[in-house]
């Protein structure tokens, strides 16, 4: 298998579809749990769930609105205007399980200040451990949390568990194999094959695997 070759291929695309590659690479390269707020955390809990059961084009079409509803995701303005968050959050996304959860987050955050930082004082293992007990985050969706917060963890569901099936290995062995070979961190990996796998599809990246495992 060409790891290399697939790598490659996928900064190409990134580099010629994304609106600023270098500031997106620097980003992810920098992006680490102890840079991160309590709006961070609020932030990332409220994209994985409201990304539960939807497909990312469709979160992403909301997300711009439920920030707004959510206040810019200030836990604080939320938690003081719950009413209006909730009004304006069920407008947008007409699921109130979801919905009452995040609100809930809030008010954790609001009554326990600081939650983000220790969290990231946390070794990784007691991290994933918290993190589970969220609601709506469970032994998958856990690692998607963790990663866009920072640490150094692959996504368990989507194009890379996809991809990595397509190549006969898993999501840990292909991002650890090709952050070994280029010196990226993991979460960096992670996230370029995110980005190229959702994009293309499924049927062309199934074809790209099978190329690069013949290599």
């Amino acid at each position: 298998m060409n790891t290399q070759a697939l790598w490659e291929h996928a900064m190409d695309h990134l580099k010629a579809t994304a609106d600023d590659p270098p500031g997106m690479l620097a980003l992810w390269r920098s992006e680490t749990p102890d840079k991160c707020s309590d709006v961070d955390l609020f932030r990332e809990y409220g994209w994985v769930v409201g990304a539960c059961g939807l497909t990312p084009q469709v979160i992403m079409k909301l997300w711009d609105r439920l920030g707004e509803a959510f206040f810019a995701w200030d836990p604080v303005k939320v938690s003081n205007r719950t009413v209006d968050a909730r009004v304006g959050a069920l407008g947008v996304m007409k699921n109130v399980r979801k919905i009452n959860a995040i609100l809930a987050f809030a008010d954790d955050l609001v009554r326990e200040p600081g939650m983000m930082p220790r969290l990231a004082a946390m070794p990784l293992k007691q991290v994933l451990a918290q993190l589970s007990t969220l609601p709506f985050v469970g032994a998958n969706n856990r690692y998607h949390l963790a990663r866009n917060l920072g640490w150094d963890v692959v996504v368990k569901t989507g194009p890379v568990a996809r991809l990595s099936a397509y190549l006969l290995t898993t999501p840990e062995e292909l991002c650890g194999r090709i952050a070994e070979e280029t010196g990226e961190r993991i979460r960096t990996v992670d996230l370029v094959l995110w980005c190229w796998g959702h994009q293309v599809g499924d049927g062309p990246m199934k074809e790209m695997a099978s190329l690069f495992r013949l290599l």
